[in-house]
């Protein structure tokens, strides 16, 4: 195999690493902290009845300066609906707190007693940054990198909507695609991913991993279709739609530009999620932007960054500046581009 597809298989061995840890409905294990630097110390007692998010990150993780800013929205988004977040580090205390003095951690935050909570939790994952979801009854419904399934899956807990033997099966897709993925076949790899998503068609990360597998081996014009399945079959996903509207109104490669089905996409996002979501309105203000409606991109923008906060709203907020500059030249010179 190719050096970049090896390495796409990597990341597959390293996201699936997540089904050799603890399994979907074992009993969450103690939380051993030495002391809480932020917010009230939190055990499995005192979560009893809520919703738990554990996630393990230290000072030096830089994929943890991503994931935190998650957790804060996360935090805010569910603080008053019985979930519970919490951060765990190995580090000391000084180091936790100097940390903290330039990023915000709004929830709770716990130093680990001697890594008693990291060898319960963290049995064989590769790495960090990862969070347990645990469900009311103190069972472990998830875990995984927190950028990935776990908003989705704190959202099913808090509606009542989660499945327990869904979510086991999920896990018994990763277990096997991580198995495959060791082998370093990529025809047998392709065969398993292609398994996963006929059994999981409303999970994405199949769908990613054979796209990013596909570029990997040179197969790119092969890549295309898959995103447009992941599309169709995750249509309920605004995350998942979202990032088909921006892939498909941005690409490289213009002759894959479809900006009529990225705004569709974009809409279906926008309609799927809260009025307030900013992911949807950046989307849709970037596709306006790309077909020439830089007045409504601006607009988009421009409420994308009112709902957004900390560096997503300073970011937004110099997308919309950059639209609103652009809606002016283009007043001044109908004629230009």
């Amino acid at each position: 195999m190719a050096r970049t597809a090896l390495a796409t298989v990597g990341l597959v061995l390293l996201a699936a690493a997540s089904a050799l840890a603890l399994d979907i409905g074992d009993p969450a294990p103690p939380l051993s902290v030495k002391k809480w630097v932020n917010g009230a110390p939190v055990s499995l007692e005192s979560a009893k009845g809520k919703v738990l998010v554990v996630e393990f990150w230290a000072t030096w993780c830089q994929p943890c300066r991503q994931t935190i800013p998650h957790m804060n929205r996360l935090h805010k988004k569910y603080g008053d609906k019985d979930v519970i977040f919490a951060g765990i580090t190995e580090e000391d205390e000084a180091t936790a707190k100097k940390y903290m003095e330039t990023m915000a951690m709004d929830y709770h935050v716990g130093l680990d007693d001697g890594s008693k909570t990291n060898a319960a939790y963290m049995k064989q994952v590769p790495g960090i940054p990862h969070a347990f979801v645990v469900d009311k009854e103190g069972r472990v419904a998830w875990h995984g990198h927190p950028l990935g399934r776990m908003a989705r899956v704190v959202e099913e807990l808090v509606a009542g909507k989660f499945d327990t033997a869904r979510a086991k099966k999920l896990s018994a897709l990763q277990e096997k695609l991580a198995a495959t993925a060791r082998t370093r076949d990529p025809k047998r790899i392709h065969e398993v991913l292609d398994e996963t998503i006929r059994e999981a068609p409303d999970d994405p990360d199949a769908y990613r991993f054979k796209r990013a597998l596909l570029r990997d081996e040179g197969k790119a014009e092969e890549a295309w279709p898959v995103l447009l399945a992941m599309a169709k079959g995750c249509a309920k996903d605004p995350d998942v739609l979202i990032e088909a509207a921006i892939i498909l109104s941005t690409a490289d490669d213009l002759a894959h530009r479809d900006l009529p089905k990225a705004m569709e996409f974009a809409k279906q996002a926008a309609e799927l999620s809260d009025a307030k979501a900013f992911g949807a309105l950046a989307a849709l203000a970037r596709v306006h932007y790309e077909l020439g409606h830089v007045a409504l991109a601006a607009e988009s923008a421009a409420k994308a960054a009112a709902a957004a906060e900390g560096d997503d709203r300073k970011r937004l907020e110099a997308h919309a500046a950059f639209y609103r500059s652009e809606l002016e030249r283009r007043r001044k010179d109908p004629d230009a581009k």
